[in-house]
């Protein structure tokens, strides 16, 4: 008994892994399952239905529940939000961890078990499958921590442009020259600028969504100095074809002439058209408010730009043929995107006269 309470911290939480190796004395191997998932009575009785863990096979060692304390709370509303169980014959653990809105589930076993690893693979494709959410666009976002650079996946909304109806009628060869570019591996870059609300971030969005087997990386403007650092050039190496984005682009795209030292633009140069471009293959996406003729020229050169595009406010034609499908009266002036989608909130609708009676 005394080794089984090593299995908590020092703040009295439960460690599975440290159980594991005190039951079994071996390192386990691990597989984990997350979702989002509504925790209530209902849905842990059936994920315990779903997962059918015999009696005969595994034994309930902890549970842990999550319980009201005031006198009209109802026995039916208790539920358990943690389970361990473990395997009577085989070495195998398995905890479950239900919070509020997550669900998750840890299966630690052992490897050189192939006929256990088999279940544990089985049993997680039967979990995702009837309550894994649906797929949706990831991109990576550069982080840095004591080991150096690293990335973290982030979910986004998958989007579907209609061109047409959101873009004036240049922006569709700027767009078609950026799929062809996709298609193939090689590095450049790509400016998107102007005004706000025009549609700038919504069609990198969409691009996620087109592209999700592509590794976009979104650069935060803290890290933008980072892109300096050579031990980013050696994270570079290990994502070859990815996309670097980079938004709000102004401060360091802009000319090098009134700036001291070294500049990011340097490193955007050598990864588009330099020493290490034809080896990485790194597209890089700069959107920014500013005008181009504060830009740095250098990047402007021929051969490492894939397109450049200033969104502006649609045309009035566009702009009102917009508004009809959003069913909101004509304007008389042209707007941006995100003026149209807001179009009440913004005020740009002709104020009525209030009626009088009836």
């Amino acid at each position: 008994m005394s080794q089984l309470l090593k299995a908590y911290d020092a703040y009295g939480d439960f460690k599975s892994k440290l159980f594991f190796t005190i039951k079994y004395n071996i390192l386990p191997s691990t597989l984990d399952f997350t979702t989002s998932l509504v925790r209530t009575p209902k849905t842990v009785k059936e994920l315990t239905e779903l997962m059918d863990l015999s009696e005969t096979e595994f034994q309930l060692v902890l549970k842990d529940w999550d319980t009201k304390d005031d006198r009209t709370a109802r026995i039916e509303d208790d539920v358990i939000h943690e389970f361990v169980y473990t395997g009577i014959q085989n070495k195998v653990i398995i905890s479950i961890y239900h919070w509020s809105q997550t669900l998750d589930i840890e299966f630690l076993y052992d490897a050189a078990d192939q006929e256990l690893e088999n279940w544990v693979l089985e049993m997680n494709s039967r979990i995702r499958n009837k309550i894994g959410l649906s797929k949706t666009p990831t991109f990576e976002v550069l982080t840095r921590g004591k080991n150096g650079f690293d990335i973290q996946d982030v979910k986004t909304e998958s989007i579907t442009l209609d061109l047409d109806q959101h873009y004036n009628d240049d922006f569709k060869a700027i767009a078609e020259r950026i799929d062809r570019s996709f298609a193939t591996k090689k590095s450049g870059l790509i400016l998107l600028y102007g005004k706000s609300g025009t549609g700038k971030t919504t069609y990198i969005k969409s691009l996620i969504t087109k592209y999700e087997k592509s590794n976009f990386i979104f650069i935060q403007n803290e890290f933008v100095g980072s892109l300096l650092d050579p031990e980013f050039i050696s994270f570079l190496l290990r994502k070859r074809n990815a996309i670097l984005v980079i938004e709000d682009a102004e401060k360091v795209i802009t000319s090098r002439e009134n700036k001291s030292g070294e500049s990011v633009v340097s490193t955007i140069l050598q990864l588009t058209d330099g020493l290490f471009s034809d080896y990485l293959n790194i597209k890089v996406i700069c959107t920014f408010n500013t005008s181009l003729s504060k830009i740095d020229t250098a990047l402007l050169r021929k051969g490492r730009m894939i397109a450049k595009y200033e969104f502006d406010k649609l045309s009035l034609e566009k702009t009102n043929r917009l508004l009809a499908v959003l069913h909101e009266a004509e304007s008389t002036e042209e707007l941006t995107v995100a003026n149209i989608h807001n179009y009440e909130e913004a005020d740009y609708a002709e104020r009525r006269p209030q009626k009088i009676g009836f």
